[in-house]
C-alpha cells in the first residue's frame, strides 16, 4: 500500500502526511499527466494523434476495437494514467530549490538535520529503498513517540521531513547529473 516517485530517482511518498504532488512545493513546475491508448495500452500522445497509429492503421480501426472490447464508452480511445510526470533541470531549478530547502532546513528539529548530514553523498540517494534515509525514519518516528497519534503541529513537521527528503534526492540528482525526471503516482 503506498504511493510510489520513480525516474533519476526513486521512493514512496511518506503515508497519510506526503501528497504526490510534492514536487510542485519545492520548485515552480508543471506536472505532465500521462495519458496511455485503451485496448493497447501504448502511450498515447494525445496532443499529436487521435489514435494508436503504432497499433491501428486508422481511427475507425481503432475505435472498433475499443467498441467491441467494450472501452469506448466515453468517445475517447485514451484513459489518464495515475501518475504524472515531472521534468527538472538544473539551470531553471536548482537555485530555488536550494533556497526551499534551506527554509525547509529551518524548521526541523536539530537531531533530524543531523541524521541528514550524516548521509554519505553517494548515487543512493538517489533510490530511498537503498535504506539510505533508514535512520531519518527511526530518528523521525522516537522524536514523536511514534507517527499514528500525531497532532496537527507535529503531522505538519513531519510533513515538512518528508518534503525536505523528496527534496534531498531532487538536490542531488540536480547537482550531480544536471536533470531530474520523476514520474510520481497519486
Amino acid at each position: 500500500m503506498g504511493r510510489f516517485y520513480n525516474g533519476d530517482i526513486e521512493g514512496k511518498f511518506w503515508f497519510g502526511v506526503q501528497d504526490s504532488d510534492d514536487v510542485e512545493k519545492l520548485v515552480t513546475v508543471n506536472a505532465y499527466v500521462y495519458y496511455s491508448w485503451k485496448i493497447c495500452n501504448c502511450v498515447a500522445e494525445i496532443d499529436a494523434y487521435n489514435y494508436c497509429n503504432q497499433c491501428y492503421d486508422s481511427i475507425s480501426e481503432h475505435i472498433e476495437a475499443a467498441v467491441k472490447d467494450e472501452e469506448y464508452e466515453d468517445e475517447h480511445l485514451y484513459y489518464e494514467e495515475s501518475s504524472q510526470g515531472y521534468s527538472l533541470d538544473k539551470e531553471t531549478h536548482y537555485d530555488e530549490l536550494k533556497k526551499n530547502m534551506e527554509d525547509l532546513r529551518k524548521k526541523i528539529p536539530e537531531e533530524i538535520i543531523q541524521e541528514f548530514d550524516k548521509i554519505e553523498q553517494t548515487d543512493k540517494i538517489l533510490d530511498a529503498f537503498t535504506g539510505v534515509f533508514d535512520n531519518i525514519s527511526k530518528v523521525v518516528s522516537n522524536y514523536f513517540g511514534g507517527l499514528p497519534q500525531l497532532g496537527d503541529e507535529n503531522r505538519m513537521l513531519v510533513k515538512i521531513v518528508a518534503r525536505y527528503t523528496l527534496g534531498y534526492q531532487i538536490e542531488y540528482c540536480l547537482r550531480t547529473t544536471d536533470d531530474c525526471n520523476i514520474n510520481c503516482e497519486y
